[in-house]
């Protein structure tokens, strides 16, 4: 089953129809075990993309044909909606003096062979600390509604059915020096060496390419990711490679420690996904093992860990949740400390001190006179 998942993700991926003897004497059942697969990965229009390269005589049930087909109208819609929001964005901001720079999201979808078929959610925008307070103003006027606490990287809102995030930061490594030095990487471009490419600018493409990585491997080690982001990856290499400084990214990522874990999502990319071997700037046949152990995990966990059947559901109340995300956590480095085991030794101080920054925050607006 997974090899049949794994060739149609690969044809919506790149165009190229799988082998159609892999699709002899397919059930009802199976495909909706297939179904099911690329839910869970949020892959659904990829997923009915590379159903689409089939013969018809090889589609699955009318009933589940239609139902994706329904699905990925929603998919489009839902782009076309966040596409128009990203427009407006960099002009609301940028009339303020801002300096917007899009994070992931539509702006990976953009390296997408159909860049409406990548199953989107919100929009993430870096701004700077001083830039996320006035972008957080502007938001505020224009009717926007908080939607969860303030956390040390972002402010969240909810503004014409569409989820914002403006960060002060691009992100936060647990372990400090390597913290630093990615904090050094964003100064050396923003705000004037982001790219103009789609309607909001974008990182350049060194940086994103770590980057997009990055924020990826931090959700693998909370709590789980979806091929999603691995997809997104390879979309991004695909098309941006020569653009791409090899040696300085290499560097970066030894510097950051993270250069084992990069290998073993690009042996995933390789091996799985279908990314052609000259697209990877780097060697991945000794990630073998990782890369395997990687995929097991992301099967377990789905996108984002939401289906990972290993874990009980989140209990109510906020601190309750807070130590279930911990101890989620806590389990999941144990177990996945060799892929950065600097990193992962720092992830869990990293997470206890996200909360008290949040909570000092809190604390401060609630006894501000």
């Amino acid at each position: 089953m997974y090899e049949i998942f794994f060739s149609l993700i690969r044809a919506g991926l790149w165009g190229t129809p799988p082998d159609t003897s892999l699709f002899s004497g397919m059930t009802p059942a199976r495909w909706q075990q297939l179904y099911r697969l690329a839910s869970t990965q949020s892959l659904l229009s990829v997923f009915f993309d590379g159903i689409n390269t089939l013969p018809p005589n090889l589609y699955p049930p009318r009933n589940l044909y239609l139902q994706l087909a329904a699905q990925t109208l929603q998919i489009e819609q839902a782009n076309d909606r966040l596409n128009r929001m990203v427009g407006r964005l960099n002009s609301l901001y940028a009339a303020s003096g801002l300096h917007p720079v899009l994070l992931k999201g539509q702006g990976m979808a953009f390296y997408y062979r159909n860049p409406r078929h990548r199953q989107c959610g919100d929009i993430d925008i870096y701004l700077g600390e001083e830039g996320q307070t006035v972008a957080n103003s502007v938001l505020l006027e224009e009717g926007a509604v908080p939607t969860s606490e303030e956390s040390d990287k972002h402010a969240s809102y909810e503004w014409d059915g569409v989820h914002i995030e403006n960060h002060r930061l691009v992100s936060r490594m647990g372990n400090p020096l390597a913290n630093h030095r990615f904090m050094r990487l964003v100064r050396e471009w923003y705000p004037d060496g982001a790219e103009h490419i789609i309607d909001m600018p974008t990182p350049p493409p060194t940086f994103n390419a770590l980057y997009i990585f990055l924020h990826a491997f931090e959700h693998f080690l909370g709590g789980g990711i979806g091929l999603r982001q691995l997809c997104d990856w390879s979309c991004f290499f695909y098309r941006r490679a020569a653009d791409i400084d090899i040696p300085r990214l290499s560097r970066d990522l030894h510097r950051l420690g993270l250069y084992r874990a990069a290998c073993a999502f690009g042996y995933v990319a390789v091996s799985y996904l279908g990314l052609k071997p000259e697209y990877f700037p780097f060697d991945t046949s000794s990630s073998r093992h990782l890369g395997e152990e990687l995929i097991k995990e992301i099967f377990a966990t789905g996108n984002f860990g939401k289906y990972d059947s290993r874990n009980s559901p989140r209990p109510k109340g906020y601190w309750r949740g807070k130590w279930h995300t911990f101890s989620i956590a806590l389990r999941r480095i144990s177990r996945l400390y060799h892929y950065a085991p600097q990193e992962a030794l720092f992830y869990p101080v990293a997470l206890i001190k996200n909360v008290i920054i949040t909570q000092s925050k809190l604390l401060k607006k609630r006894f501000k006179p």
